[in-house]
């Protein structure tokens, strides 16, 4: 981690977001959290918790904005006395937080949850949470890649419209023709750069194939791998122009990025960000396999804490931030799935909102086929996340082919792992 990011850790602003008192008998929580772009929900649910719970003070951390980041923040944290009392981590490196013996396990106060059944936490949503056994965290945003579009532009160059193509050929054939229309267009673009390599984990998962193994071994280096990274060569032949991802959505928004594949959550932002200037469609990344998966994305709250007086306050702020009124705050400013199951089928929560807002459904669509976001485990955990995006950048930027970026992947992540 960069020097800087280490001070930024230590020293970063914290933004109350409770009473503007502290009084005597408050207990005050300290809750870290991650993407600047996320920091108005997370005010807007400590808001609502403290007007629910006078006796608990929130305080909100200024956030990082990358999940390995995160985890390096916490360990530092943690060794200097600054532990926060809840962490949001990402479900591939929470791992992580759990052997360091940085967080306490869920699984003794969800058993003192009486109506535990009927909140809404499922085995499979828990199932995102736990670690060895045991419940570390539970989920409080989950998100999916998915395909934004431009559907004024496709309209423009496509045979068929308005359907948007159901495979990758036809995908990459309209992108080539929005990127032909010139005038600064460009057809796709594949956020390659997601965190923990999650994009091109989903190119593996939805072709049957797996980034790590059970074992933690290498999974990419096979047909599956070859033809993700294949998908990623014709992207780039689309046209595809390497730019920072905040740059791809701003082009996004201003109407002259046709395709963007990136995250769910980004739903909200751009379409705030693009103000109707044209009309915006969603779709699910195609699948080529009968066993086809989707990683999800985002991360679980883990109690960090190890008073047991700010235990039970940060164990009702998790309940709250994951529960059914938070979550549909979180559903409907970003485009993310709910972490609980009773806001879909609520009428008067999500079940409404779903129905007018069609977009919000490529996301939940795929919720029968999400699989964990896996990491490669050991101390280089990172570092090989950052190995395989800069030869996924070589491959879409046409500077290596497909097969010889496979096998020096391959073996740059072997070393890596010894």
């Amino acid at each position: 981690m960069k020097i800087k990011t280490c001070l930024y850790a230590m020293i970063g602003a914290w933004i109350f977001a409770g009473s503007p008192a502290y009084s005597a008998d408050k207990v005050t929580i300290h809750v870290s959290y991650v993407n600047s772009y996320m920091k108005p929900i997370h005010e807007e649910i400590a808001r609502r918790f403290s007007q629910l719970h006078p006796d608990i003070a929130v305080v909100l951390s200024s956030p990082v904005e990358a999940w390995g980041d995160q985890v390096q923040r916490t360990i530092l944290d943690s060794a200097t006395g600054n532990r926060p009392d809840i962490a949001e981590h990402a479900f591939n490196l929470f791992g992580q937080i759990a052997d360091r013996g940085l967080a306490q396990p869920l699984d003794s106060l969800i058993k003192q949850e009486k109506d535990w059944a009927s909140m809404g936490y499922s085995p499979a949503l828990t199932s995102l949470g736990t670690y060895q056994g045991k419940i570390w965290g539970l989920p409080f945003r989950i998100s999916t890649p998915i395909i934004f579009y431009n559907a004024d532009l496709l309209r423009s160059v496509a045979e068929n419209p308005p359907e948007f193509p159901s495979d990758w050929q036809g995908i990459l054939q309209v992108a080539k023709r929005i990127s032909a229309l010139g005038d600064q267009r460009v057809g796709m673009f594949f956020d390659y750069q997601a965190d923990g390599n999650w994009t091109f984990q989903a190119l593996l998962n939805l072709r049957g194939g797996q980034l790590v193994t059970s074992e933690g071994k290498i999974g990419f280096n096979n047909a599956e791998g070859l033809s993700a990274l294949t998908t990623l060569n014709e992207i780039g032949q689309s046209g595809m122009i390497d730019m920072p991802r905040e740059q791809a959505r701003q082009s996004f928004a201003a109407g002259i990025l046709g395709m963007y594949v990136g995250s769910s959550s980004q739903l909200g932002n751009l379409l705030k960000a693009s103000g109707n200037k044209f009309s915006i469609g969603t779709a699910s990344l195609p699948r080529s396999a009968s066993n086809a998966r989707i990683p999800v994305g985002g991360g679980i709250y883990m109690l960090t804490t190890k008073d047991p007086k700010k235990q039970a306050a940060a164990w009702e702020y998790i309940k709250f931030a994951t529960g059914p009124v938070a979550q549909t705050s979180v559903v409907e400013q970003t485009g993310m799935m709910p972490s609980n199951d009773l806001p879909a089928h609520d009428p008067n929560l999500l079940g409404k909102f779903y129905s007018e807002n069609p977009l919000y459904l490529a996301s939940l669509e795929q919720l029968p086929i999400v699989t964990t976001w896996t990491a490669f485990p050991g101390p280089n955990s990172v570092k090989i996340s950052d190995t395989i995006r800069e030869h996924l950048r070589a491959v879409v930027t046409l500077k290596a082919k497909p097969d010889i970026a496979l096998a020096a992947m391959t073996k740059d992540v072997e070393a890596l792992l010894r």
